[in-house]
C-alpha cells in the first residue's frame, strides 16, 4: 500500500471521529455535560441511516427496513439517489437527537458524576438491545448492505490520463498548501510552545510522507504522495476513486458541523452555554431556563454524532453492535482533552494525534511475536502523553478558544446598545 493510500484511510477516520468529537465538545467542553454514553448516538445514526437507505429484502437481513430512500428519489434526476441518502442521514440525526431528548429529560437534573454514570449505563443498555434483539437491526449479525451514495459514478475520470493528473494534481497541491498554512497559523498563535511543536512536526511529517517513500520506491512514490487525490489505478485513465470521494464527503460534513458549532458558541446563545458550564446558578438567576439550554446542547451534539455514524457506515461498509463499545466515547474524550477542551480546532488536532498513533503504529514492521506488545505499547504511549498534557498543560495543547462576540457598547447617554 502506498503511503498516500494509507493517509486517505487515516484522514477519513480522523474526519469522521472529529465530527463525533465536536458533538461531544459541544456537550462537555462548552456546556459542561459529562456524557459517557455519546457513542450510543453514533450507533443510532449509523443504524437508522442504513435502514432508511438500504433496499427492502436485503440478503441476510431480518430486521426492520429497509426503506430504500435513494431508490424512491432516483426518479427525480441524476442526483435523486444522493438526495435520498441525505434524507436518510437527516433521519439518523433526528433519531439520535430524539433519543438524547428521551435520555436527557430524566438525567440532566442529576449531579455531574451521576449524569456520567447514568449516560454510560443507558448507552450500554441500548447497545445490548441492538445486539440481542435480532428483529430490530439483525442483532449480532450486523448489516452488510450499506448504500454508498454516487458509487456508480466512480472512478471519476475527466478524460485523458494527463488531464486527470493535472486537474486532480492541482487540487491535491492546493489542499496540501491550505492545510499546511492552517496548521502553521494554528500553532503560531500558541506562542513559543506552539512554534517548538511546529518545528518538530514539520520535519517529522515531511520525512515520513515524502523522504522515506522516495528513498525506498523512487520518484513514482513521491509523485503519488504529492498528487494524493489522483489515483493512477482508478480506471484506464486514472482519476478519483471512491475512497478519496468518501474522504472529501467526510471533510465536507465535518466542515458543516464545525461551522454550525462555531456559529452556536460564538453567539449570545453560546455565551449562555458557557455560563452554565461555569456556574449554572448565575444564568438561572438572570432568568435563563438552563435546563432547556442543556437539553438543546445535548440534542445538537447527539445529532452530530449521528451524522458521524452515517459516514462511518459508508466508510466501513458493514456495521455491527460490537463496533460501538463504550471505549469509542473515551477515545473521543482523550482527543478533546489532548487538543483542548472547548476548542473545536483542538478537537481535530487531538483526534489526528490519537488516531495517528493508534492506526499509524499498526504499520511498524515488527516480528509477529511482538504484535501484542506493540498494541500494549501503543495504548501506553497515548496514556503517557495524556498524563503529561494534563500535568503540564491541563487546558490541552491549544487551550480554550477565543470567542468572536462583541461586547455591548455604550451610547452617549450612558445606556447600553442591544447586541
Amino acid at each position: 500500500m502506498a503511503v498516500a493510500d494509507f493517509v486517505i484511510t487515516l484522514l477519513t477516520f480522523i474526519a469522521i471521529y472529529s465530527l463525533f468529537g465536536i458533538g461531544l465538545n459541544l456537550k462537555f467542553g462548552f456546556t459542561g455535560l459529562i456524557d459517557f454514553g455519546h457513542v450510543a448516538y453514533f450507533m443510532i445514526g449509523a443504524y437508522v441511516t442504513v435502514v432508511l437507505t438500504m433496499p427492502a429484502g436485503a440478503a441476510g437481513y431480518s430486521g426492520i427496513g429497509g426503506f430504500a430512500l435513494p431508490e424512491l428519489f432516483a426518479g427525480f434526476g441524476p442526483l435523486g439517489s444522493l438526495l435520498g441518502w441525505i434524507l436518510g442521514v437527516l433521519g439518523g440525526m433526528i433519531a439520535a437527537a430524539l433519543v438524547s431528548l428521551a435520555v436527557g429529560v430524566p438525567t440532566l437534573r442529576l449531579r455531574e458524576d451521576y449524569l456520567a454514570i447514568t449516560a454510560l449505563g443507558i448507552a450500554t443498555i441500548l447497545t445490548t438491545v441492538v445486539n440481542d434483539e435480532e428483529w430490530l437491526f439483525n442483532g449480532p449479525f450486523g448489516i452488510n448492505t450499506i448504500h454508498t451514495p454516487l458509487r456508480e459514478a466512480f472512478p471519476l475520470s475527466l478524460g485523458s490520463f494527463t488531464l486527470n493528473m493535472a486537474i486532480f494534481g492541482i487540487m491535491s497541491l492546493a489542499t496540501l498548501v491550505g492545510v499546511g498554512y492552517w496548521v502553521t497559523k494554528m500553532f503560531q498563535r500558541q506562542g513559543k510552545r506552539g512554534k517548538i511543536i511546529l518545528g518538530l512536526l514539520i520535519p517529522l511529517v515531511t520525512t515520513w510522507y515524502f523522504v522515506l517513500p522516495t528513498l525506498s520506491d523512487g520518484m513514482v512514490a513521491f509523485t503519488r504522495n504529492t498528487l494524493w487525490l489522483f489515483d493512477p489505478t482508478a480506471g484506464p485513465n486514472g482519476g478519483l476513486d471512491y475512497d478519496r470521494f468518501v474522504l472529501v464527503l467526510s471533510v465536507t460534513v465535518l466542515s458543516g458541523g464545525y461551522w454550525l458549532v462555531e456559529r452556536t458558541i460564538n453567539s449570545p446563545y453560546g455565551r449562555v452555554l458557557r455560563a452554565i458550564r461555569e456556574d449554572e446558578e448565575v444564568p438561572r438567576a438572570l432568568g435563563k431556563e438552563t435546563f432547556q439550554y442543556k437539553i438543546q446542547a445535548l440534542m445538537i451534539g447527539s445529532a452530530l454524532a449521528g451524522a458521524a455514524g452515517a459516514l462511518w457506515a459508508i466508510n466501513i461498509g458493514f456495521i455491527a453492535p460490537d463496533q460501538f463499545g463504550a471505549l469509542i466515547t473515551f477515545y473521543a474524550y482523550t482527543a478533546v482533552i489532548v487538543g483542548g477542551t472547548a476548542n473545536n480546532k483542538g478537537v481535530i488536532l487531538g483526534t489526528a494525534f490519537f488516531w495517528g498513533i493508534r492506526n499509524g503504529t499498526r504499520f511498524i514492521d515488527v516480528p509477529s511475536q511482538y504484535s501484542i506488545q506493540l498494541a500494549a505499547a501503543r495504548l501506553i504511549l497515548i496514556g503517557v502523553v495524556l498524563i503529561l498534557i494534563l500535568y503540564y498543560r491541563p487546558e490541552g495543547i491549544l487551550g480554550e478558544q477565543d470567542y468572536d462576540i462583541s461586547l455591548p457598547s455604550r451610547d452617549s447617554s450612558g445606556g447600553t446598545d442591544n447586541v
